[in-house]
């Protein structure tokens, strides 16, 4: 199939229906369909614009659908004319309209189509209805499609105006950040090989290493296949560097897949090593093949393992540093998963809280004294994050918190030695990195 419309249709409802990742599934069917360019940035675009304006668009549908029993799949066809309608100023209405139409019966039946065409015509006759003003949770959950329960969080931890400001940071398409293999090549001669083929690189404002551009597939270029860089959000470079590694230190990467923090820490060592753990095997590989293709296969150890069993398998105090990257909401990732913001429920960051502390507690043994453990999670809420070093320091009184080792441009984002990035900070994932000393 090569109807980037339809297989729009067909990934949102992977996505809604099947909580599947927006990016894999996309992936999934540029992969396999031969859209041209321009028809691949319309099938992206109209995904992840659904699912950044999915209340928005519900709303407008709303009146004219009422309590009728709509499909799934009906109702994201009607989402996906509606965007476009509204957000895709260069797409004609009547494409959008008989496409739409088309969809609906090839998927359904006459009557479908008919019901279609019904609402749609409603839709055009009518316009876009104007949204409750104001600054109340509900008016800015429906404002930026994002859940009430998400929007008190945000407004209780980091107050409205900042609130405000994350949730229209996290609704802008996000940018493409590379992490340069400085042990390959430099940051400018990235900058001037990728250039030469048309990529605008910038360098990021938090991490040396770092680069970013507003789009392209980097992934095809010669340069990524030589290893001379790998895809990593500009927020996940500053982890490694908080671990303070030594050439010869013996690492372990508790909660390593893909690879990407492994890798960085592997660029730092020479003569020590680092073990990456993941509890999924399959995840090990892909682990592996970063470290071959950024030439660190022989730093780099792979294990299929549960971080909470590691004290099982290694001798006490084997690691002089620890990270634990930890399973998260994932909440900071929202601009590049939009979906995640529809399938987190609040509970759900006490569960992972307690996942986190078992992680952190069962590894203590493992390091070092005066060894450093580095805990990171890519989401902002506190419960997983400032809650979490608390807790863990009130079990473990030979463990102190000390400054995070950062770049002089995020100074602003260290409070009381701990590292917070805002997804409207510097326009990069949310992120939370603290490091913790063994001091006897």
């Amino acid at each position: 199939m090569n109807n980037s419309r339809a297989l729009a249709v067909e990934v949102l409802l992977k996505v809604l229906r099947n909580k599947a990742y927006s990016n894999i599934e996309i992936n999934n069917v540029l992969k396999s369909s031969d859209l041209s360019d321009a028809d691949s940035r319309l099938m992206t675009n109209i995904v992840y614009g659904v699912l950044q304006h999915k209340y928005v668009l519900e709303y407008q549908l709303k009146p004219y659908i009422q309590d009728k029993k709509v499909e799934q799949w009906v109702m994201i066809v009607l989402m996906t004319a509606v965007y476009q309608m509204q957000y895709l100023d260069k797409v004609p209405e009547h494409a959008i309209f008989n496409e739409s139409v088309e969809i609906a019966k090839a998927n359904g039946n006459k009557g479908v189509g008919n019901f279609v065409t019904a609402v749609l015509r409603n839709y055009q006759r009518h316009g876009f209805q104007e949204l409750p003003k104001g600054k109340s949770s509900y008016a800015l959950s429906l404002r930026y499609s994002t859940p009430v329960w998400l929007v008190d969080l945000l407004m209780k931890q980091q107050g409205t105006n900042k609130a405000i400001s994350v949730l229209e940071s996290i609704n802008q398409a996000s940018d493409i950040s590379i992490r340069v293999n400085t042990n390959k090549t430099t940051v400018d001669d990235v900058i001037d090989k990728l250039g030469k083929q048309g990529f605008e690189m910038k360098k990021s404002p938090i991490s040396s290493v770092g680069l970013t551009c507003a789009h392209g597939n980097l992934v095809n270029t010669e340069e990524f296949q030589e290893g001379l860089f790998t895809i990593q959000d500009e927020s996940s470079m500053t982890v490694a560097p908080a671990l303070g590694v030594e050439p010869n230190d013996q690492v372990l990467d508790s909660c390593a897949a893909p690879g990407g923090k492994t890798t960085h820490l592997a660029s730092y060592i020479d003569g020590g090593s680092v073990m990456a753990l993941d509890i999924h095997k399959p995840k090990t590989k892909l682990i592996k093949e970063n470290s071959q293709r950024l030439g660190y296969q022989d730093i780099i150890k792979t294990k299929a393992l549960d971080a909470r069993k590691a004290k099982d398998s290694f001798e006490p105090e084997t690691f002089d540093k620890i990270l634990v990257d930890a399973p998260c909401s994932g909440l900071g990732l929202i601009r590049r998963k939009p979906e995640l913001r529809y399938f987190r429920k609040p509970e759900d960051l006490l569960d992972l809280q307690r996942i986190q502390l078992q992680i952190l507690n069962s590894l203590t043994g493992l390091l070092k004294v005066n060894g450093t453990m580095v805990f990171s999670t890519c989401t902002f809420d506190a419960e997983e994050n400032e809650d979490v070093v608390m807790k863990f320091l009130a079990d473990n009184d030979n463990f102190e918190v000390v400054p995070v080792k950062h770049e002089s441009s995020l100074d602003k984002n260290v409070h009381d030695g701990v590292l917070k990035l805002l997804p409207d900070d510097y326009f990069t994932d949310g992120f939370f990195v603290a490091a913790l000393r063994r001091k006897k």
